[in-house]
Parts: structure tokens; sequence; C-alpha cells
């Protein structure tokens, strides 16, 4: 039998279905094993013809990633945005690529969900020395800093999913098309840049608290270089993942506790 280059046979074996083609993305309830409670093909080819991605980021959830992958047909849907990862789906065109991209501090993870085509990579942009061709169920990992491509080489389109650690889109990001996401970048290079998935301004928005916090300390008369040491620490907490509120909670137990020895000396300068 004939397989198409760099393709597996395919190795599933028959499993009685009840005749249903396919199963719906998720289950709000637990799957019933009863004939009368089982969809019929025609409802769940409507619940898949209407069904919506959205982002579902900081919410628990679950899903088939493998089926909502091959159901996606926006060239980018972000279906997941949390504090230090985000889960996007892909869909790369016959022909297209994804397009020669580097992220400074972000480790991507692909996987290949159909389709078939060729992943680059290299220490700079025309470097591209490390080069191998993918397909259905192959993984590709990206590290920071390294420049990389992934060209549809098939004859449909390429179905995939994507992890960004951390976030490296707005919240609820949807692309239709490549020509979206291209000019949803340039527009947010030159406006409003995102960094670690919020941008400048949102960052002062999100940090008002310990500002406030700051300046009571002013008014209580606490010296100015040991309030610039527990905000400096505080926005490296925040930075690895704390809340605001919780970033000064824990720089304060340090100093009440005794465990930094230094912020306390500082406090009675």
């Amino acid at each position: 039998m004939y397989y198409p280059p760099y393709m597996y046979p395919n190795y599933y074996v028959s499993v009685p279905m009840h005749h249903v083609r396919q199963q719906p993305i998720y289950w709000g309830y637990p799957q019933e094993t009863k004939m009368g409670s089982m969809y019929q093909p025609t409802q769940i080819e409507e619940r898949a013809k209407n069904m919506a991605f959205k982002d579902q980021g900081k919410q628990p959830f679950v899903i088939n990633i493998e089926e909502a992958a091959e159901r996606n047909r926006n060239f980018r849907t972000a279906i997941w945005t949390g504090s230090h990862l985000q889960v996007t789906l892909m869909s790369i065109g016959v022909g297209e690529d994804i397009g020669l991209e580097v992220h400074p501090d972000v480790d991507q993870f692909l996987r290949i969900e159909e389709g078939q085509g060729i992943v680059q990579m290299g220490d700079t942009e025309n470097n591209l020395n490390y080069e191998r061709r993918v397909s259905e169920d192959y993984a590709i990992m990206v590290p920071a800093g390294k420049w990389h491509n992934l060209t549809n080489t098939g004859n449909k389109p390429l179905k995939l999913y994507t992890i960004y650690a951390p976030p490296e889109h707005p919240f609820g990001t949807i692309h239709q098309t490549k020509a979206d996401a291209m000019a949803a970048e340039e527009g947010g290079n030159s406006a409003n840049p995102t960094y670690f998935g919020r941008t400048p301004d949102e960052w002062v928005k999100y940090t008002e608290f310990l500002v406030k916090e700051g300046l009571e300390d002013v008014k209580r008369g606490i010296n100015a270089t040991h309030i610039l040491q527990e905000f400096i620490l505080m926005g490296v907490l925040v930075g690895k993942g704390y809340s605001p509120e919780r970033a000064y909670e824990t720089v304060e137990e340090w100093e009440r506790t005794g465990e930094s020895k230094l912020l306390q000396q500082s406090k009675n300068m």
C-alpha cells in the first residue's frame, strides 16, 4: 500500500461507535451509554457547525484538542490564555506558512493534528540550519530566541495547536487569515505592543494597588530606600506570576518575620 511521504499508515482499529461519525468536542456532563441518549449524526454535525471557540483563559477548561484543532478554520484562535501559558488553534492554508518569526522570551510547543509540512529553525533569520518534515502527530519544540517557520507542503490545510509560555498574543485573539494576523502584529508593534500578555498601560493599571500602598508608606514617613527595596521585590514577584496583592503580602511577611534581615534593617535606617 502506498502512503504519502513522511506519513504513517493508519493504525486505528475498528471500534463500534453506533454509527456516530464524530464525537462532540467536549461534554457538559458524563457521556451516557444508552442508545437513547446518544447524539444522532445530524445533531452532532449541527453542533459542530454552530460551535464557536472562545478564550476560556484562567478558568478550568477541558477540551478534545485534536477535534478542536481539526474543526478550527481560523489562521489563529486563542482558546486559553493564562498567566503563564497560552493555547491557540491554527489552520495553515495550502502553500502558506506561519511566517518567519522569533519570540525572544517565549518557548513554544506545536503539535500537528492534520496535514504535513516543513519546519525550519535557526539562530538568525538568514541561517535556518535546522529543518525537518512533519506530519500528523508530530510535536515541535521552539526555544525562546530561535527564528522559526512552518510551511504547509500538503494539499489540504495544516491543522495544529500551539502552546506559548508565557502568552504571546492578547486574550481572546482570533485571526481569520494570515493577513489579519500580520495586520494585527504591525498595528501592535506601532501602537500597543504587549509584553507577557499586557500592554504597558495595562501593566500600569494592574499594579495600581502597589502604587497606592507605596504612597501610604511615604505618608507614614518610611524611608525611601526601604520603600524602593520592597517595591522592586514586589515587582519581581508580579513578573513571576504573583498578583500585586499577593506580592505585597509576601514581601511584608519577609520583613515582619525576619526572613529578610536587610528589609528590617533598611526600615530602621
